[in-house]
């Protein structure tokens, strides 16, 4: 069976099985767990269908799929890592202010304790002739002892005060400690992927200096632009599907009220027409390549979910966030990726950081929005 009838069948499916949804009642939480569940199944056998396809390509691309996958990892760690070491610098700030409290408390109750102890050993020493000369005055005896008593009250509390401060304080200490050293470790381990990272992208440049040496003709170019495009394209004819059998609400508000009101996932200059095929952009008519810096925030256009975070050939690190009532956003060419397929996105959360993955030479993001398959004017869509 050819590509063109395959894609033809993927239609028909798609459309009955959209059909077959407007039936469907309200589910129940059990129901819409595993419909998450068979869906993120369907995914994965997508993702083993395209890596069987991509074990076909060149040694030199899957060399760049490898050193890119690669990158992508170490900078969704090191980015972990800082958050993690920020969360614990800043826990540690307030373990100071603590421990300074606690210090500061301790001073004045060890004066308190101080002041207390000496008026004892002093009212002490009288003590016993005090109390023989009150034998005779029963309200003089009454007056004496109970003064005895509170002084040693007061001076038993004083002391378990003194005591909950000072475990106060050996506790925060002992924190700031094992902070410390994890912030040391946490410093270790980010050189460590620091280095890795600098090695992986040398490796890449490497193996993009060996891609760009093989001579191709414009119409090799554009052949293999062409086979590229038709495999994603497959790719997300059978996602659609998926996502229609799943059936799954992913946002509270429908894109499709927030048509030209939508943020743009990086700010930059447009590079390609939509729709039009270009020499220098020849896989990027059916949405925008957006200029911008290597390591720019790539966020969520609108809520959902994400049901493809990989590498895909020509396109590079590619996510793509289901919004619902068939709407599809992708992200492509990304240099780190920083959600995995399955996880929720806020409208506007990180999902990525842009930058010239699959092969390009130039750091740019490509977006394309698509509704039921079809991809969609990002200028009708965005602000």
């Amino acid at each position: 069976m050819n590509l063109t009838k395959l894609r033809t069948i993927a239609h028909l499916t798609l459309g009955l099985l959209l059909v077959l949804s407007t039936y469907l009642s309200a589910d129940t939480e059990q129901q819409v767990k595993q419909r998450v569940q068979q869906l993120q199944s369907d995914i994965g056998s997508l993702q083993t269908w395209l890596k069987t396809a991509q074990s076909q390509a060149s040694d030199i691309q899957q060399q760049l799929q490898k050193s890119e996958k690669k990158i992508s990892s170490l900078s969704k760690a090191i980015k972990e890592n800082k958050h993690t070491s920020q969360q614990s610098t800043s826990l540690l700030e307030k373990l100071e202010l603590q421990s300074s409290h606690f210090q500061d408390a301790l001073a004045e109750q060890e004066q308190l304790l101080s002041s207390q102890l000496q008026r004892q050993y002093q009212q002490g020493k009288s003590s016993t002739s005090s109390v023989l000369l009150s034998l005779d005055n029963p309200s003089a005896l009454a007056r004496n002892m109970a003064y005895y008593q509170y002084l040693n009250q007061a001076s038993a509390e004083q002391m378990a005060a003194y005591r909950q401060t000072l475990d106060g304080l050996t506790q925060v200490q002992q924190e700031q400690a094992d902070i410390t050293l994890e912030l040391q470790q946490q410093a270790q381990k980010l050189n460590a992927q620091t280095q890795s990272l600098k090695q992986a992208k040398t490796k890449l440049s490497s193996t993009l200096n060996a891609l760009n040496s093989v001579k191709l003709s414009k119409a090799q170019r554009l052949s293999n632009a062409k086979t590229d495009q038709i495999q994603a394209q497959d790719l997300l004819e059978q996602i659609q599907i998926a996502l229609a059998k799943a059936n799954i609400q992913v946002a509270d508000t429908p894109l499709a009220r927030a048509k030209g009101l939508l943020p743009w996932p990086l700010k930059g200059k447009v590079l390609n027409r939509f729709g039009v095929s270009q020499i220098s952009y020849p896989l990027s008519q059916q949405g925008w390549l957006i200029a911008a810096p290597e390591g720019s925030d790539v966020k969520a256009i609108h809520g959902g979910r994400v049901v493809f975070s990989d590498w895909l050939k020509g396109y590079g690190l590619v996510i793509m966030l289901d919004h619902g009532d068939g709407f599809l956003s992708l992200y492509g060419h990304n240099q780190a990726l920083y959600l995995s397929t399955g996880e929720q996105a806020a409208a506007q959360q990180l999902i990525a950081s842009s930058g010239k993955s699959g092969g390009n030479t130039q750091a740019a993001l490509y977006f394309s929005l698509r509704q039921q398959g079809n991809p969609l004017n990002p200028k009708q869509w965005l602000q």
